[in-house]
Parts: C-alpha cells; sequence; structure tokens
C-alpha cells in the first residue's frame, strides 16, 4: 500500500463526510502559490494532485484557496475561502503528478464559521479589553480605600483575582493536537426514565466518524419506570455493537457506570449522560490526549441545548460555556482538572476499574456517597494522572425545565462539591503551584461569598447608611466580561442571559452552599 492509499484508507475508518469537488485550488506555502487539482475530500483533509515538485513535505503548515470549499457550509456561494492544515502524507500517481494528503487544522464547517465572524469577534474582544480596563481600575480603588473597609476589599480583589487569572490561564489553553489516535473504545451511557432522550443519544453515539469495528456501545437501565428498556430493545436489532443491561430496582448512577466498565472490551472508556448528543467527531477528539501515557481523564466540552421556552436553557448556556472554556480550560493548562462531567467524559478504562473497590464502598460521614459520581470518578484519576480538558469534543445536553429540577440539581452539585472538595485538597498541592493556589484559592471565595453579600447588601447600609451599588457595579461587571467571552466565541444572541444567572447566583445558589455541607448526610435526589 502506498502512502495515497494510507491517507485513503484513514479517511475511511473516520467516516468524514465527503464530497465531490474535482476543481481547481492553490496552496500557499510562505511566499510560494503552488496550483493543484482537487482529487479527493471530505470535511477533515483534501488529496491535491500537483504536477511539478514542489517545497511540501509532511509536517508542512499550508493554506488552501478553494472557492468551492464554501459548499461544504450549506452556502453555493464562490466567495474566497482559506483553509489552513497540515501536508500529512506524499504519494506517486500513475502519471508524473504527486499526491499530497492535507488534513485540515479544524473540520471544513468549523473554519469557515471562525472565518465569517472575524470582524464581529474583534469587536467583541474591544469591548472586553475596555471592560478589562475598567475592571482593573475599580480594583485599584478599592485598595485605595482598603482600611475603610478591609474585609470586604479584600475579598472584592481577590475574587477578581481569581475570575480574572482563570480568564488569562485561559488564553494559554491549546487543544490536544489530532495524532491520528485510533484505539478501542466503548461508550457507556447509564440512565433513569429517559424515554424521551435515550434513543437519540444512542443514534448519535453511533453515528460518531470512528471506525465500528473499535467502537461499542453499552446502555444500562438503571431501574426505570417508564419505556427507556423498551426503546433499548428496540434499537438493538438496528445496531449489533449495541449491549443493554438492565437493573431491576434503582441502584444509582454510580453502580450502572461501574458494570459499563466492567463489561467493556475497549481500551479506553467514554461515559455519556442519557440526556446528551455528543457531535459527529467529538467521539474521536477526546480519545486523541490518550496516546500520551500520563493522561488518566480527558473532559470533553458540555454545551446546554438552548429550548425557545425553557429561561433556564438559555441562563445556563452561558453558564455551561464559561465553566468549561473559562474555568476547564485554565485547570487543563496544568493538567488538573477537577471534575469530568458526567454529560461527556473520557477515562483510560484499567485506571477506572483499579479505582472501582474503593468509589463503589465511598462514605462520607458514615453513609454512602450516592451523588457526584463524575468529580468522585475525577478524584480517583487525579492521583496518578494528568486530567485534561478537550474544547473541541462537543457535546449537547439538556437542561431542567422546572425552578424546582433546577434547584434540586444545584443542590445536587454543591454536596458533590462540598464533600470532593475534602479529597481534592489534599491532591491538589501536588499538582503546579498556580494549579494548587487557584484552587485553594476559589475554595475560599465559594465559602465566603455569601456573607459577603449578606454584609455588603444588607449589614453594611443599615449599619452606616453605606451603598451596596459598589458591589452590585463589581459582580456586573465581572460576569458581563464573561458574558463578553462567551458571545466571542459563540456569537449566541443569548450571551446577556449570563448576567441572570448572576444575580440568581448571589440571592439563592452561594446560599445552598451552606445547606448542602449543612445536609451532606441526606442522600435523597442523589441517585437517578
Amino acid at each position: 500500500m502506498n502512502d495515497l492509499q494510507v491517507v485513503t484508507a484513514t479517511r475511511k475508518r473516520r467516516r468524514h463526510l465527503r464530497f465531490g469537488c474535482l476543481k481547481d485550488a492553490t496552496v500557499k506555502i510562505g511566499d510560494f502559490n503552488i496550483r493543484s487539482r482537487v482529487r479527493d475530500a471530505s470535511t477533515a483533509g483534501v488529496c491535491l494532485e500537483i504536477e511539478e515538485n514542489h517545497p511540501l513535505r509532511p509536517g508542512a503548515q499550508v493554506t488552501l484557496d478553494w472557492n468551492s470549499m464554501a459548499e461544504v457550509n450549506g452556502s453555493k456561494s464562490s466567495e474566497r475561502c482559506l483553509i489552513s492544515g497540515t501536508v500529512v502524507r506524499i504519494g506517486g500517481l500513475k502519471n508524473a503528478s504527486q499526491a499530497y494528503g492535507i488534513r485540515f487544522q479544524r473540520l471544513v464547517h468549523e473554519q469557515l464559521t471562525l472565518a465569517s465572524s472575524r470582524l464581529q469577534k474583534f469587536g467583541v474582544a474591544c469591548a472586553a479589553a475596555l471592560l478589562a480596563v475598567v475592571i482593573c481600575f475599580l480594583k485599584v480603588n478599592n485598595l485605595l480605600y482598603f482600611w475603610y473597609d478591609p474585609w470586604l476589599q479584600a475579598y472584592s480583589v481577590a475574587a477578581a483575582a481569581f475570575v480574572l487569572s482563570r480568564i488569562v490561564l485561559s488564553f494559554f489553553y491549546k487543544e490536544p493536537p489530532d495524532e491520528g489516535y485510533f484505539p478501542t473504545a466503548t461508550i457507556v451511557i447509564a440512565g433513569k426514565n429517559e424515554e424521551a432522550h435515550i434513543a437519540e443519544t444512542i443514534h448519535h453515539c453511533f453515528r460518531a466518524y470512528y471506525p465500528p469495528d473499535l467502537l461499542d456501545v453499552i446502555a444500562i437501565d438503571d431501574g426505570s419506570t417508564d419505556k427507556t428498556w423498551e426503546a433499548m430493545e428496540a434499537l438493538q436489532a438496528q445496531y449489533p455493537r449495541l449491549r443493554i443491561f438492565r437493573f431491576e430496582k434503582n441502584k444509582g448512577k454510580r453502580h450502572a457506570m461501574a458494570l459499563g466498565a466492567q463489561e467493556a472490551v475497549g481500551e479506553f472508556l467514554v461515559y455519556v449522560d442519557s440526556d446528551s448528543y455528543i457531535a459527529p467527531d467529538s467521539l474521536y477528539r477526546i480519545l486523541q490526549p490518550f496516546k500520551s501515557k500520563k493522561i488518566g481523564a480527558v473532559s470533553g466540552h458540555v454545551l446546554a441545548a438552548v429550548e425557545p421556552d425553557n429561561f433556564i436553557s438559555k441562563m445556563e448556556s452561558v453558564r455551561y460555556y464559561v465553566s468549561h472554556r473559562v474555568m476547564k480550560a485554565a485547570e487543563s493548562v496544568f493538567g488538573a482538572v477537577t471534575c469530568c462531567p458526567g454529560a461527556f467524559s473520557a477515562y483510560r478504562r484499567s485506571a477506572v476499574l483499579e479505582a472501582i473497590p474503593s468509589w463503589l464502598n465511598q462514605t462520607f460521614m458514615g453513609t454512602p456517597a450516592t451523588f457526584g459520581d463524575d468529580r468522585s470518578l475525577t478524584n480517583y484519576l487525579l492521583r496518578s494522572y494528568q486530567v485534561i480538558y478537550h474544547a473541541g469534543a462537543v457535546c449537547l445536553t439538556y437542561t431542567p425545565r422546572t425552578w424546582m429540577q433546577f434547584l434540586r440539581q444545584q443542590l445536587r452539585w454543591k454536596k458533590s462539591w462540598a464533600r470532593e472538595t475534602t479529597v481534592a485538597v489534599r491532591l491538589m498541592y501536588r499538582k503546579h503551584p498556580v494549579a494548587a493556589l487557584s484552587y485553594y484559592l476559589g475554595i475560599v471565595i465559594t465559602l465566603i461569598s455569601p456573607l459577603v453579600a449578606l454584609w455588603a447588601l444588607v449589614v453594611l447600609p443599615l449599619l452606616t447608611s453605606a451603598s451596596f451599588l459598589p458591589y452590585l457595579t463589581g459582580v456586573f461587571l465581572v460576569y458581563l466580561f464573561l458574558c463578553l467571552i462567551y458571545l466571542y466565541h459563540t456569537r449566541s444572541r443569548y450571551w446577556y442571559y449570563g448576567l441572570a444567572f448572576a444575580g440568581l447566583y448571589i440571592c439563592i445558589l452561594s446560599l445552598q452552599n451552606y445547606y448542602a455541607i449543612a445536609t451532606m448526610r441526606k442522600n435523597h435526589w442523589g441517585t437517578r
């Protein structure tokens, strides 16, 4: 098999969308403009025929100028499109020409989307930069008036420094490279009463751009009382590589995840929630970092599905994005992501199997740990491995539709955070000093923020007639900065809903931390 055949075979294994477009293209490398002919193309790469010898070598960074590329994005426009990529293979043809395989740095539609949003992104970036200057100016004022209210001023400076430092660290985040790595993998889906979503979740898993012979899917019904099991059974005839298991009584998601790990045949486990849909290329992407033996787990990038009639989903869309693209990205710089989300994450199976006995029997304050499975499992992997985040491994998940469901979800997450923080504080000091300092500072800010809000909004105005506006202004500006980051990356018209979350957090969600700590022994809402 020559090099060209290897390229073609690899592309088929990935099963990317292919399109026929045998047109001329220009390859730009440095000052050279090389005319070529497109022989074969997919959304992930292209094979070019070039008649003469040119300075194209494997590993060379090139830019492809191909007008017809716009058709891939659903447009028939002949606008000029510049697609960046890397030469990965060179092979000879029957005639005197050479065939060059070029792998795009990102999928075609992703690069076209980025190119079309440059002007808007520039405007948002300028607004964010101006806002950052304003915030820094206000923090200088906090220092100048420090002794008028030292505790409040110290908190204000520390909180702003924490958030801004995370944002700065996220700028250093680099998406894991495409290694061309194809290990065996098992997707594990655990769910209870997910009749509405389970079929579509499984469909999305099998639509992944990944070789079918290297993938199998396990779905576990955790004691559902609706027709979740019937939906799973109906899909077995369509997908021979789907294996399903059923608990007659609800045991909890942790037991279902453990069963999936024990029954899996893949070298790596990919956990997907039963109401979450992975993007076609996400499975391939989330497995790429595992080529390094140092990596034990990888967090995917989870997006909240925005529903037009669901206010919570619009608010959560901003929060989810920031928590991943800023907070997890900052942690990933040091290989110290503290929570791989249950909606979409991948683990080294051997490490999970080693942790299962302790993980299944974990207790806290004398009671079994039945919630926070994702954060708990991440802590087990952090002991011996690096845990990172992959911004390109995208998954869509659904948010609660009612406020009661939302508050219960938040309480469950906060109980998980409170319990697992007692474990993580004994692990993080082994990581990079910056990662450890940032983590410990985040804990302190989370624990005292409700008291500071109460002091600034209620106590201080009553005792001294001082205005609460400076405190609210500072909080508003920091959250506005995060909203602009969300707008910069997504161009979503729902960006300002993040400000609603800020108000909700100050008034209600921050106080939940204390209630979560006080009721740690109560495991209600902990099972699925």
